[in-house]
């Protein structure tokens, strides 16, 4: 009986606990999403980039529906896996846009201790190996913010201005700013307003969703 007991516990995890798919669990998926939902995905890839306050940005999808539950999960239960897939097909949107260096948008380091990691760094580094480009960690937060998405339309643009500076100058680049998810713009407007200042010639946006208006 103890061997039995020890023979199950020295089988891989994934056997025990087998890989749910992120967006509907219900079907088995070992790269984080099921065959049908990411083929329900992949019909909704967005085909233009949208401009934000001037600055282009590149986004796979809208944020709603299955892939707002996936990117959900992936920010908060640590689904790497997921962020490497998503990521990898961004890349073929970027890969003709002339770019030097990838710039994740820095998480503060007590939301990156809650959350375990920091899902824009991960998408970056994906971003850059796929790019062959190089990443670096240009900005850094002031402050603490709240969440965006628990504020008001009027509220948003105040969280976030000041909160970000640059830690090392730029030599005219053209930078790849990466985040998760663009909505109002207003994040990504004031950390690419630093980037400029630091010395980068332009900035791109690259992101998993946008939001729909």
């Amino acid at each position: 009986m103890i061997r039995k007991v020890k023979n199950l516990l020295s089988l891989p995890l994934e056997f025990l606990y087998p890989p749910i798919c992120t967006v509907c669990e219900s079907k088995l998926a070992e790269d984080g999403i099921c065959e049908g939902c990411w083929e329900d995905l992949l019909e909704k890839l967005l085909d233009k980039p949208k401009l934000y306050f001037g600055f282009k940005v590149f986004s796979l999808f809208l944020y709603e529906g299955k892939v707002r539950r996936a990117i959900e999960r992936m920010k908060y239960s640590n689904m790497r896996t997921l962020a490497t897939k998503f990521a990898g097909f961004l890349a073929e949107y970027l890969k003709d846009e002339g770019l030097d260096l990838v710039v994740p948008v820095p998480l503060h380091p007590a939301r990156r201790r809650e959350r375990g990691f920091s899902q824009t760094r991960l998408i970056g580094k994906v971003l850059a190996h796929e790019l062959g480009l190089p990443m670096r960690f240009v900005l850094f937060r002031n402050r603490y913010t709240s969440p965006q998405a628990l504020l008001g339309a009027s509220e948003r643009a105040s969280n976030l201005r000041g909160a970000f500076s640059y830690k090392e100058c730029l030599n005219g680049e053209s930078v790849l700013l990466v985040d998760d998810v663009i909505t109002t713009g207003y994040t990504f407007y004031e950390a690419a307003s630093e980037l400029l200042k630091a010395g980068a010639s332009r900035v791109v946006g690259g992101t998993l969703a946008r939001g729909s208006v």
